[in-house]
């Protein structure tokens, strides 16, 4: 139960090395979430040891479809969505290292490379390098660790499947009493534009190479959570990611240039452990707004059906958006829960787009996982319709990600 010992304590205990953890889960989730036991097989045998042996991990993530949205190809796609090569160790009495090389059917790629600095005294952190940023409870997770089968349309649409940058982060906590802990982290980032398909004749946003200080990304948050009676977490938190200068194109050359957006959000969690680890219970929600010049759309006033002269109109407003849930497991190996988002999407007229989901996971063992989602879409545009999915997650090896609340 939490009162058993003071919270900060245990935060301490939990966010120095990422820990040897089973397949579904970082080292530390909050609020609500079992810590699952393990030992430090993060690196070197002991931290001043010359005996270098890295923690290795390879997850599968395989995916099975079945899809019948308007204006789309409907049917059955099986695929594996994603190989993850995981590699962690102490590189340093003070620093510990993790990099995340990910293969697709499209590419391999570095999803994350980064450096975090311990010895900076208190519960200070400084992490260097290439890695998910700090927004909100979902965006520092990879996509195979999430409750469902991707993320939040809200999340999607505003922050892209997946937002990684190249930069620095600063965080750190403070404990207020016995039951609260009060966290703030900042970054400055050479991009932070989301993970996102590009589409022929769809405008895309890209990124200058070099730039001034006044033009990279930044991201800031500032999350608190408490114990509610005796097995209980509330948490609050407020997040911002910033794009002073960027652009987008079209395959044309059309351009749009020297623009700026924000997103802003504010979550509340509330997650339920019962004195066994076994069951719990977890609910929240995060609502986002999108503000400034935050989206494109087609411009085809040239010669009719002729993409060639095609030029861009720039959307300049806000928008907003959230996404809702409720999660229950019932014991170590099932749970199954519901999720709604409903956003205005960044384009002429706002329209709206609706997605709920449910969903039940199957733990097949302590590194295998089974996951069944129905997904219905409702979009103001008219592309309705229904995902059916079937997921199976298996972990080679230790398995753990930076600390993530």
């Amino acid at each position: 139960m939490l009162r058993s010992r003071p919270l900060h304590v245990f935060l301490f205990a939990s966010t120095v090395p990422p820990l040897a953890l089973h397949a579904q889960g970082a080292p530390f989730q909050t609020p609500g979430m079992p810590v699952v036991a393990g030992g430090d097989a993060s690196g070197q045998t002991t931290r001043f040891s010359s005996e270098f042996n890295p923690a290795i991990s390879f997850v599968l993530d395989g995916l099975a479809t079945w899809e019948d949205v308007d204006g789309s190809d409907s049917g059955l796609d099986l695929e594996l969505r994603a190989g993850e090569l995981g590699l962690t160790a102490w590189v340093d009495p003070r620093a510990w290292a993790y990099g995340i090389v990910v293969f697709t059917e499209d590419e391999v790629a570095l999803e994350e490379g980064a450096v975090q600095f311990t010895g900076l005294g208190g519960h200070r952190v400084l992490r260097a390098g290439r890695f998910f940023v700090d927004f909100g409870k979902q965006m520092q997770a990879h996509e195979h660790e999430l409750r469902t089968i991707e993320r939040p349309a809200v999340l999607r649409a505003y922050l892209g499947a997946e937002l990684a940058g190249d930069g620095v982060q600063f965080d750190d906590w403070h404990a207020l009493g016995d039951a609260t802990v009060m966290r703030y982290s900042v970054g400055v980032f050479q991009s932070l534009l989301g993970e996102s398909e590009e589409e022929d004749g769809v405008p895309h946003a890209v990124d200058a190479e070099q730039k001034d200080l006044d033009e990279l990304g930044y991201t800031a948050r500032l999350t608190a959570f408490t114990e509610v009676g005796d097995a209980g977490t509330l948490q609050f938190g407020a997040s911002a990611r910033a794009l002073p200068d960027y652009a987008f194109e079209l395959d044309n050359g059309a351009s749009a240039t020297g623009l700026s957006s924000t997103v802003w959000g504010v979550d509340l969690t509330y997650g339920w452990v019962d004195a066994t680890n076994t069951r719990r219970f977890t609910t929240g929600l995060e609502w986002l707004f999108d503000t400034g010049e935050n989206g494109a759309d087609v411009d085809d006033q040239g010669t009719p059906l002729d993409p060639s002269d095609d030029t861009l109109d720039v959307h300049d407003g806000t928008v907003g958006g959230y996404y809702a849930f409720a999660d229950y497991a019932w014991s170590a190996q099932r749970s199954a829960g519901i999720q709604h988002s409903w956003l205005e999407l960044p384009e002429a007229g706002e329209p709206t787009l609706a997605e709920l989901d449910l969903y039940y996971t199957h733990g097949l063992s302590e590194y295998g996982r089974l996951r069944v989602g129905l997904t219905f879409v409702d979009a103001e545009d008219g592309a309705d319709g229904v995902v059916a999915a079937l997921q199976y997650t298996n972990v080679i090896g230790a398995h753990g990600h930076a600390v993530n609340f």
